[in-house]
């Protein structure tokens, strides 16, 4: 029985790729109205300062564009204005994500392995992107390349020539598409071996210390460390770009290649390829909103309009003075000791009135005399050198608290924990 590719197949086929690209559509446009309120409020604004959260703003925008690019395509039933604009729209935004997203795996790179500023790298990976986009389709767009494909029965590529339309879809789409899959997995392997080569070796070279020097002066790769669980949820975009790349091109170069559909594993694979181009955009708005960042914001949105008060800060932790405390519970005061010599008192070291006149503490005339006198004092020097060797420091940190006890202690403690908050802060807003 031969196979044929009727019309309802082609229906089915462009519903397929048309309703989930106008459903991603619409949760991106939803989710950039949540990104909006928690970035417009004041007191959430903070929670969105990171320059990979707002180059995913960028992309989310872009493929909102490109979902309702794709509805309107796949609802085209012939050749036209409509058809081939459709396609150019949708190619544009395509590029501009795709871009995009191999930045956002390329600044983790340049911030965590390199240490550049990615607050300085933000820009140019917007024009950046917004050139190779344009370069890429505006060739192909006034060479009407873009309108009605006759293999397929779709707005896509519409040149008959197999070999040309290779040609314009390799260089303007494919090509760049594989090559930002390539940068994506490329980038994200070097930030991912990184971090595993430094953490091993901090387990081997740092050492848990006391001293406070040590805590106002971490090293500044400890950083990429502390905050990996971030670096990994935010590579989670470029890996979910990678992967529905990938895909789509594999799927859209065997259509092309095949030269239309033959049988039943071609009309599959034009299936799947629907399904991948419209289901891109539902893809990149449950990332967008499940971002921690974005978490973090909705919920000290909603804690200060529910309540009038922060429940966390930028990091994630509670602030102080929250009133989002457990009923009953009581913060333990930390308790300063001073340590000092504890003298005798003067009975019981056999001094008396003449002792208090002589604050020196060595023997009178009077009482060198007398052998007991002599004796006693010499077993009280004695116990006293004693003990002032059994309580002599055992390390620095120990002879460190005794002399920077007190409100100098606690001054230096409160420094370092603000110079390692900002530092954390600085390099939190960069990734």
């Amino acid at each position: 029985m031969t196979f044929e590719f009727t019309h309802e197949m082609g229906v089915i086929s462009n519903r397929l790729w048309a309703v989930p690209s106008a459903v991603g559509a619409g949760l991106c446009f939803l989710v950039l109205l949540v990104i909006a309120a928690v970035g417009i409020h004041p007191r959430s604004r903070s929670y969105l300062d990171r320059v990979s959260f707002r180059i995913v703003v960028y992309a989310l925008f872009a493929n909102m564009i490109f979902g309702i690019a794709s509805a309107v395509g796949g609802t085209e039933t012939g050749p036209g204005f409509t058809c081939g604009f459709s396609i150019f729209v949708l190619q544009l935004t395509l590029q501009f994500s795709s871009c995009l997203l191999f930045f956002i795996a390329l600044n983790l790179q340049l911030v965590v392995v390199h240490g550049w500023n990615g607050q300085t790298m933000e820009k140019y990976y917007l024009m950046v992107s917004a050139f190779i986009s344009v370069a890429l389709t505006v060739p192909p767009y006034a060479a009407h390349q873009y309108g009605w494909d006759p293999l397929e029965r779709v707005c896509w590529y519409t040149n008959a020539d197999l070999h040309e339309r290779v040609i314009w879809q390799m260089t303007t789409q494919m090509g760049w598409t594989a090559f930002t899959v390539i940068g994506e997995v490329v980038c994200s392997a070097v930030v991912l071996i990184y971090m595993m080569r430094h953490n091993a070796r901090s387990r081997r070279v740092f050492v848990p210390v006391q001293t406070i020097s040590d805590t106002s002066s971490s090293p500044a790769v400890l950083h990429a460390n502390r905050h990996r669980h971030i670096i990994f949820r935010i590579s989670l975009y470029p890996v979910a770009s990678c992967c529905v790349n990938l895909m789509s091109v594999v799927t859209a170069l065997h259509s092309t290649l095949s030269g239309g559909i033959h049988d039943q594993t071609d009309y599959n694979v034009l299936l799947l390829s629907d399904i991948l181009y419209g289901g891109r955009a539902i893809v990149y708005a449950l990332l967008a909103i499940t971002d921690p960042a974005l978490v973090r914001g909705m919920r000290a949105l909603f804690s200060y309009v529910m309540y009038g008060s922060d429940a966390t800060t930028s990091s994630g932790t509670k602030t102080e003075g929250s009133t989002f405390s457990r009923p009953g519970q009581v913060k333990r005061p930390e308790v300063f000791v001073e340590l000092s010599t504890i003298l005798s008192p003067p009975e019981a070291t056999g001094k008396g009135e003449s002792d208090e006149a002589n604050p020196t503490g060595t023997m009178t005339d009077s009482k060198a005399d007398h052998p007991d006198r002599q004796q006693r004092f010499a077993s009280d020097v004695d116990l006293s050198s004693n003990s002032e060797d059994k309580e002599a420091p055992s390390n620095y940190d120990e002879e460190a608290a005794r002399r920077d006890t007190g409100p100098g202690l606690q001054s230096r403690m409160r420094e370092a924990r603000r110079k390692d908050k900002a530092e954390q802060d600085a390099f939190t807003k960069q990734i």
